[in-house]
């Protein structure tokens, strides 16, 4: 690398961790599974940013802080993740306006139609994270916004967990393995979330058990019992915090010890201090890391049994 190529990139991984607030581990995160930005190599392989990548990350960490998810941003342009950010700014072009078209036509087969094709093409891990969750968060804001009627919503909603629901139900089930149990708690009707879940784990080597939403922390024991379950994982959108904090006690103290709890989306962010025994999973990136070790373990495990 010549002198003036390493003045285009001066900035270390580290020191552009510091400049953003993003994490080494989200910053290469975002560039291998997304390509949110790419980086130039020093002849030893490490990372050098330009002043335009910080810019760049810097406007993704800022929108990914208002919600919107780093899959669905990555493709766009800093104009766009900018407009984002304004105020009153136009929503930015995204990647599936053809099935946004759809939804708002209320062209419930042309609908299924795209989402089916989608899933064909992706595979169901990368259809379930980056294509129907962002598309749905989208079909939720322009709702929100009067641009969508509420019908068009909820048949969205509808087909792609009917299609979500299929992909789980035909994922191969490993075998010996004490499955992990998705759910949502008692109040908590948003289940999209812990579906998409769902069906990242068991992309990821688990065995995904779907138990659907709202059930009680002693129906979820219950169930945990009977499967034997390795882990509960829990989706929170628009719960209160103090009841949420409630069940969350009460499924502790009766679960089996050897399980693990997990809670995940908007309501989960703001139960602070967690209780004990229960782990945020901050984004699908970090649940998916977090499965995919236990699924090597469990392998492991199984290996020196034989």
């Amino acid at each position: 690398m010549n002198q003036a190529r390493r003045l285009e990139a001066p900035f270390s991984v580290g020191v552009v961790s510091r400049m953003t607030g993003l994490s080494v581990h989200v910053l290469r995160s975002w560039e291998r599974r997304y390509g949110a930005v790419q980086p130039q190599r020093t002849p030893r392989g490490s990372r050098r940013y330009t002043e335009a990548d910080v810019t760049r990350l810097r406007l993704l960490g800022a929108a990914v802080g208002r919600g919107h998810p780093i899959s669905a941003l990555a493709p766009l342009s800093d104009t766009s993740i900018s407009a984002l950010l304004e105020p009153h700014g136009h929503a930015p072009e995204l990647p599936f306006d053809e099935a946004l078209g759809a939804i708002a036509r209320l062209d419930a087969r042309e609908v299924e139609r795209l989402l089916a094709f989608q899933l064909f093409a992706r595979g169901p891990r990368d259809f379930a994270r980056n294509f129907v969750l962002p598309l749905l968060i989208e079909v939720g804001a322009r709702w929100e916004s009067g641009r969508l009627p509420i019908a068009a919503e909820h048949m969205a909603t509808f087909l792609a967990g009917s299609l979500l629901g299929g992909a789980l139900r035909a994922m191969p089930v490993p075998e010996r393995r004490r499955p992990i149990l998705f759910t949502t708690p008692t109040g908590e009707r948003h289940e999209f979330g812990a579906l998409v879940a769902a069906l990242v784990a068991a992309s990821a080597g688990a065995d995904a058990v779907y138990l659907g939403a709202e059930l009680p922390a002693s129906e979820v024991v219950r169930a945990a019992a009977q499967l034997n379950a390795r882990g509960i994982a829990l989706g929170m959108i628009a719960l209160d915090p103090a009841d949420t904090k409630a069940y969350l006690h009460a499924l502790r103290r009766d679960l089996d010890r050897s399980a693990s709890i997990w809670i995940g989306g908007g309501a989960s962010q703001r139960l602070e201090p967690l209780p004990d025994g229960v782990a945020r999973a901050d984004d699908l990136d970090a649940f998916e890391d977090c499965i995919r070790d236990l699924a090597t373990r469990d392998v492991a495990d199984s290996a020196a049994h034989r």
